[in-house]
């Protein structure tokens, strides 16, 4: 039997519904969104735009039309970084970000800084994966535009302390950019209440969607700072080539992802009718199999809550410098307990000098989600306990 533990790279299996709801999109409307004023095409809008407000009550958005549907988590932000970067009319401005961040937010701030276009300084985590507030203050500059902060490490699961964060924003007028790649879907978040001015999030992960979706939020009153990466068949104003079109509309250029849309709405709607998980005796049972054996240790704190992490462990063997790769760790718990969990460094570039895991090639990681089930916990504990008697 395959039991899935790499929920922190895409959710699986689905919930109930969530694959059906794409392909009865497919097969009973299939039309595009925005595209017609036949009926049809209607129900395609429809079902994007009721996905939307979906998102925006999950976020606590004020408004709609701050939430823009992108393919994937990547995707949006990328169109952050870069849009406001071609957005600050060629004046290059600072970045302060971490080293917990995804390759998502360091390639794009990296490819950025070669073409002139900002600066930025990735402020260092300690051997948690937790980031000093006062280190972050520290590396405020006066050319300092805005924090980009990795809510929760997709290594070692620990969420980061945002309203410490923000209150630095404030502190020196500067915008807050979370990326909620690990936490949406895990850990509530209310853009407003928190003062996020940018958030981004795959819809595939947290959210339990399909792959093929991602949202952007960008509060109203900072959205003319945006330029666009793209722009073409928006399906309004079509006679013209050239104008000020709306923020949202540029952003969703081009025919949206409808079928995995409809699935993303069909997996939220689910979500707020399904129990709550809580994964605490689930992490415990991995952290007391993986305490329980002389070879591997735990990368990270070991004290874990709902309020602290989001359900990831990464795991390393004690001898750090042993030659044994997670890579090879990863084949021998499918191979020999048929759990399927990550390995390497996570695309995550910076962090693992940090957590002196860069000699391992990483981590071996286990993510949990809403639909794992106690006998994937079961046999995660058994194949790393089989995997320690043999090396």
């Amino acid at each position: 039997m395959r039991h899935y533990l790499d929920h922190a790279s895409t959710s699986w299996p689905k919930p109930p519904g969530v694959i059906e709801a794409g392909v009865f999109f497919q097969t009973s409307c299939g039309a595009a969104a925005g595209r017609g004023g036949y009926r049809s095409s209607q129900e395609a809008d429809r079902v994007v735009q009721s996905t939307r407000r979906l998102l925006q009550e999950t976020i606590g958005a004020a408004h709609s039309d701050e939430i823009a549907l992108c393919t994937n988590g990547t995707h949006s932000l990328n169109a952050a970084i870069f849009g406001l970067a071609l957005g600050s009319m060629g004046k290059p401005f600072h970045v302060v970000t971490t080293a917990t961040e995804h390759n998502s937010v360091l390639r794009p701030l990296a490819l950025a800084t070669k073409r002139g276009w900002l600066t930025w300084t990735a402020v260092d985590c300690d051997s948690t994966g937790r980031v000093d507030p006062a280190k972050v203050a520290n590396a405020v500059t006066p050319e300092t535009r805005w924090l980009l902060i990795n809510h929760a490490s997709n290594v070692t699961g620990i969420i980061q302390d945002l309203p410490s964060l923000r209150e630095i924003a404030d502190r020196h007028g500067i915008h807050l950019m979370v990326d909620a790649a690990q936490s949406l879907g895990y850990v509530p978040i209310d853009v407003r209440a928190i003062g996020i001015d940018i958030l981004s999030a795959p819809g595939h992960k947290g959210l339990c969607g399909t792959l093929g979706t991602g949202l952007l939020y960008v509060r109203r009153e900072i959205q003319s700072s945006i330029s666009p990466l793209a722009i073409g068949g928006t399906g309004e104003s079509s006679d013209k080539i050239d104008g000020d079109f709306t923020w949202q509309s540029v952003m969703e250029s081009g025919n949206l992802n409808v079928p995995a849309i409809a699935s993303l709405k069909s997996a939220m709607e689910w979500k707020r009718s399904a129990p709550a998980i809580d994964y605490s005796p689930w992490i415990q049972q991995l952290l007391d199999a993986i305490n329980a054996t002389s070879k591997f240790e735990v990368v990270g704190s070991q004290h874990r809550s709902p309020h602290s992490h989001v359900p990831i462990i990464s795991v390393v063997t004690r001898s750090r410098n042993s030659g044994l790769l997670s890579q090879e760790l990863a084949m021998m718990m499918e191979s020999m307990a048929n759990v399927e969990c990550r390995a390497g460094f996570h695309c995550a570039g910076l962090i693992h000098q940090s957590l002196n895991t860069a000699d391992c090639g990483g981590t071996l990681r286990l993510s949990m989600g809403q639909t794992s089930q106690a006998d994937d916990v079961v046999a995660a504990c058994e194949g790393i306990q089989r995997v320690a008697e043999i090396l």
